[in-house]
């Protein structure tokens, strides 16, 4: 079997979403690779980007289709949908590195679990994922974290320089570990200034008496599915709540806790629920919905 096949089929077995993505490659007269794409060596992203026209949104660990998107590229990268099932802190080579070695050594920090070297110099550490997005830590230059919505090449990926992307640990040989302590508190939000003068304070909408009516609606919506049409159910009603997300009425994090728990209490699976509220989330945050006038959130909301 094409080995890039063979372990995107892995990790879809393991319910890590897949999807293809350009792939380096040899062009007459040229000592060095290009990307696969049409820009070939003009690409800003060579063998990064995806070849299926919505990246990441189309991830899938459905395994006929992923074998039908090897038949048609069997040389294409393997794109891996992160914030599902693993998180992954991007470290950028050498400086990355150095950066977190400072980390590391003022906080005893460990780095347990899986470990990808990447085909350009970096490493990819896996950890459980945490339900924030792609950030990059507090204080740590050429580091990146990739969360919900985000994704990363894994191996037996070819980076453009022609190396592979390649396991130093492997899954079978460590399970995924929670984010240090110390780590974690690089990827929360700067705490809000203590001292800010009274005259600039702005109201705090995140919290809105709106847009926890509306949470709470499509929560008891969710609660009511019947079997069949559960996930439907959780896509529809998490749409809705992510729109005033979008408008700064309820807090990301919250409203992905929420509907996560209420998921799980109908019978729905941790993967369908992660894979789900990405796609949900994707969708709300970009029709973003200011709470309207009237006094009922179900039927203000059925738009």
């Amino acid at each position: 079997m094409n080995p890039l096949l063979e372990a995107a089929l892995g990790y879809a077995a393991r319910g890590i979403p897949v999807y293809p993505v350009h792939w380096p490659r040899r062009i007459q007269f040229m000592a060095s690779l290009a990307c696969s794409c049409p820009c070939e060596a003009s690409c800003d992203r060579p063998a990064k980007h995806p070849l299926v026209r919505h990246g990441v949104r189309d991830a899938t660990t459905d395994p006929d289709r992923i074998a039908r998107w090897w038949r048609r590229w069997p040389q294409a990268n393997v794109g891996l949908a992160t914030g599902i099932c693993f998180d992954a802190l991007d470290i950028d080579g050498p400086e990355g590195l150095a950066a977190l070695g400072e980390l590391q050594e003022a906080a005893g920090l460990p780095l347990p679990g899986p470990l990808v070297a990447t085909g350009g110099g970096g490493w990819h550490h896996w950890f459980t994922p945490t339900g924030l997005g792609n950030r990059p830590p507090r204080g740590l230059a050429h580091i990146d974290w990739r969360g919900r919505g985000g994704c990363v090449l894994a191996p037996p990926s070819r980076h453009i320089s022609g190396g592979r992307y390649r396991w130093l640990v492997s899954l079978d040989q460590a399970p995924l570990a929670e984010v240090p302590v110390a780590l974690r508190a690089r990827l929360n939000p700067d705490p809000a200034p203590s001292t800010r003068p009274a005259a600039t304070v702005e109201p705090d909408l995140a919290d809105h008496p709106y847009g926890r009516r509306v949470l709470a609606a499509e929560l008891a919506a969710l609660g009511r599915a019947t079997p069949g049409q559960r996930n439907h159910t959780l896509n529809r009603t998490a749409f809705k709540v992510y729109r005033y997300v979008a408008s700064g009425l309820l807090n990301d994090d919250d409203v992905t806790a929420a509907f996560t728990k209420a998921a799980l209490a109908i019978g729905l699976g941790p993967v369908e629920i992660g894979r789900t509220l990405a796609s949900a989330r994707t969708a709300g945050l970009a029709n973003p919905r200011t709470g309207p006038t009237g006094p009922n959130p179900s039927e203000q909301d059925r738009t």
